[in-house]
């Protein structure tokens, strides 16, 4: 018993962060014949998890402890883990502006989104907090990218901006949330254009057009935006004029029909 509970240990080791699926698979090449998932449990999991080897993140996952790491000061992979929670769901919001490498701050929350039926209750393991965001099409412009030794679902780079700026609460508000973006690389911005004027939603052109409009002359991954290219969302402008944060008033910025509150630029100043 003991060389088959070091056996799934090993086999268990690169993964870093397991669920109980993946161990119960790992185990179907370690113990001979069938097992429940009760027997999996109670025979290795409650073991390596006494010889802490296994820590319990919440219910059905856990972290593979190196040898050379002692379970009170393992760093856990924040990423990593919040990949393993649910099966559907991809990493978006400020977490995917992190995975990109840049979001202005580090957050101790990663945000899963995920549908109404995969909900989970948010909760902590260690200093990370992990929430999910309820989100109806959990696949469309979402990339499974290769990350440690696994692969993770995060949101397209188009899909991330136009999140980010739709629910502006997960990117961490205005000023993070447009410090993020303006080191975000590699952005197709027709491809955005096009994907926002999909989405439907009134206000959504006008407020991607003001930050693309803030961006261009701040940032040099900006630069190739032009105003005939920023006109295609333009033209989608109707009604009346809108707050750009809902409640506080400002000056109406024309081209965008937005009202921008008057410490708006003061947040940014600096970026």
């Amino acid at each position: 018993m003991a060389n088959k509970t070091e056996a799934l240990y090993n086999a268990l080791l690169p993964m870093k962060i397991a669920g109980f699926d993946d161990i119960t698979h790992a185990a179907s090449s370690v113990i001979e014949g069938p097992a429940n998932r009760k027997y999996i449990y109670r025979k290795y999991v409650k073991r390596l998890i006494e010889a802490h080897k296994l820590q319990a993140i919440r219910k059905g996952l856990y972290a593979v402890l190196s040898p050379l790491e002692k379970a009170e000061k393992y760093e856990p992979d924040k990423l990593l883990i919040a990949s393993k929670i649910r099966k559907e769901y991809y990493l978006g919001f400020h977490t995917a502006l992190e995975f990109y490498g840049c979001a202005y701050s580090a957050f101790n929350e990663a945000y899963v989104c995920v549908n109404s039926k995969n909900r989970f209750d948010p909760f902590r393991y260690k200093r990370f907090i992990f929430k999910p965001v309820f989100i109806k099409d959990t696949t469309s412009q979402t990339v499974e990218k290769p990350y440690s030794s696994s692969l993770l679902r995060v949101s397209g780079k188009e899909r991330t901006f136009i999140d980010c700026i739709d629910r502006v609460q997960y990117a961490g508000g205005w000023e993070e949330c447009v410090k993020s973006l303006e080191n975000l690389r590699g952005l197709d911005v027709e491809k955005l254009i096009s994907l926002t004027l999909h989405q439907g939603k009134i206000g959504l052109p006008r407020r991607i057009g003001f930050i693309l409009d803030i961006l261009r002359k701040r940032s040099p991954f900006y630069e190739h935006v032009t105003d005939t290219t920023l006109s295609k969302m333009e033209i989608e402008i109707k009604g009346s004029p809108q707050y750009l944060v809902r409640g506080k008033k400002g000056s109406l910025n024309r081209r965008w029909n937005l009202y921008i509150p008057e410490a708006f630029e003061e947040q940014l100043r600096g970026i």
